[in-house]
């Protein structure tokens, strides 16, 4: 689908639009911000459509997440089979230059001036029928996402924190302006943003705060929704009594339930119901502006559609015979020996090209995150690594562990398959790659770590915009 694309850091202005639910129309990208933002109506609607980008291609909606498990070993182009379409080769192989590296970066910039220009105009817009908490409610709202957004280019465009904190990271802009050239911080000053926005968020926010307008009350930042995000965020910073912390806060609400056994395989796809493990998720429509349409993620991993992503025997042979999760893996008549992930299921499985939900921080994160935080010394009242785990297993139909580190990220490969973790846990945990079911370039069988690899380039648009701007080494 055609889409306005944004180049260079110093064009993003508003990216603002009317929406119902969410985005369903060409975001407009020059406007007045004093008299767009003027009241809470049009800040509230400003905030919600700010989630559509998440829905990218670049983004959830396919690339950020694929990229992840071709990358990792977790998943592969398919051979002998005449269905696919060709696409998602380069990750595959980690084939990048600035010419074909992820475009994430111009959606999350964008996303990002969309947070910026509430967070900078929200303040002081209290009327009879509008309180200050309703203000800070949606400022909580934008700080989310601007460090959702910021996280995630870290995580694609940087080396891991823990290995290189004082290394290039992002470019912390707060506010818009479109003559900004800004400059790379380092990814330690860029973590130090996203946990201070993410902070300022948890304090903002309204502790029932659940927003009315949203399709789907899980596709929204809320207090467990940010909590969840800074355990993850404090987890890549070797923070590890912090990340236990706040995945207790997320285990200890009582609002999340782990899937079942006999729940796992039906979850997958659907708006999410009260008492399930999702704490947030992106929501798929038809009817979003950034809906993916025949690229979007459902497609790309589907047999009976595109089929460009499947499942390594790597990953399958790890799961034991009565694992329910080999059970999230399903074949096709054609090519018998291939197996494409079940968590993009269609929402509508008569929709040709279909779409799904995709679930970005859920319930057993917490309690991996909280295992390996434990297993390198945190401590939690009550709490034990081999408990957290056991939480995991006995729901999986797989036997119990006992928690090491290798078994802790081992079980976490197994339960996070295809959510777009590994690739992001090896470079964090200095993981070098090693591939077994593997047929693409030779260079990429094997991927040391260190290696300038584990950062992508920083597109060539980015860089013939911004002359502040510095690329990644190797490119």
């Amino acid at each position: 689908m055609k889409k306005i694309m944004i180049y260079g850091l110093s064009l993003l202005t508003l990216g603002l639009s009317s929406c119902n639910g969410f985005l369903t129309e060409n975001p407009v990208t020059e406007l007045d911000t004093e008299t767009v933002l003027s009241t809470y109506e049009s800040l509230n609607k400003a905030t919600l459509g700010a989630y559509s980008a998440l829905n990218d291609g670049t983004w959830y909606g396919a690339g950020f997440v694929l990229s992840c498990e071709l990358r990792s070993g977790n998943a592969k182009n398919p051979t002998n089979t005449d269905f696919t379409s060709g696409r998602y080769i380069n990750e595959y192989s980690w084939v990048y230059l600035d010419s074909n590296t992820s475009g994430l970066w111009t959606y999350a910039y964008f996303l990002i001036a969309q947070a910026n220009n509430v967070i900078n105009n929200v303040d002081g817009k209290e009327t009879p029928d509008v309180t200050t908490q309703d203000l800070n409610n949606i400022k909580a709202e934008a700080m989310f996402l601007r460090a959702l957004s910021y996280f995630d280019l870290l995580r694609t465009y940087a080396q891991p924190y823990t290995y290189a904190p004082q290394s290039p990271g992002v470019a912390i802009t707060l506010v818009v302006d479109k003559d900004a050239r800004p400059a790379r911080n380092t990814v330690a000053e860029s973590f130090d943003q996203v946990v201070k926005d993410l902070l300022e968020a948890e304090s903002l926010m309204d502790d029932d705060y659940t927003r009315y307008d949203a399709a789907d009350p899980y596709s929204v930042a809320s207090k467990p929704a940010i909590w969840g995000l800074l355990s993850r965020v404090y987890l890549y910073m070797g923070e590890w009594q912090k990340s236990a912390d706040y995945a207790t806060k997320v285990i200890d609400s009582g609002l999340f339930n782990m899937f079942t056994e006999n729940q796992l395989p039906s979850v997958w796809g659907k708006d999410a119901s009260d008492g399930g493990e999702v704490i947030f998720e992106v929501y798929g429509s038809d009817k979003n502006y950034y809906n993916e349409y025949w690229e979007d993620i459902s497609w790309m991993t589907n047999p009976d559609g595109y089929a460009d992503v499947a499942s390594t025997a790597d990953l399958r042979d790890l799961y034991e015979a009565g694992d329910v999760r080999l059970k999230l893996f399903k074949s096709h008549k054609e090519a018998p020996d291939h197996f494409w992930t079940t968590k993009y299921a269609a929402k509508d499985a008569s929709s040709r090209p279909s779409y799904a939900n995709i679930i970005v921080l859920r319930l057993s994160e917490m309690y991996l995150n909280r295992a390996e935080a434990l297993a390198h010394g945190a401590t939690i009242a009550g709490a034990t690594a081999d408990d957290d785990l056991l939480t995991i297993t006995s729901n999986r139909g797989a036997s119990p562990v006992t928690a090491t580190l290798e078994n802790i990220l081992l079980e976490r490969r197994k339960e996070l398959a295809f959510e777009g973790h590994l690739v992001y846990d090896m470079a964090r945990t200095g993981t070098s790659l090693h591939r077994v079911d593997y047929q693409g370039a030779a260079d990429a069988k094997d991927i040391e770590f260190p290696s300038y690899r584990w950062a992508l380039p920083i597109p060539k648009s980015e860089m013939d915009a911004n002359p502040n701007m510095v690329q990644n080494d190797g490119y």
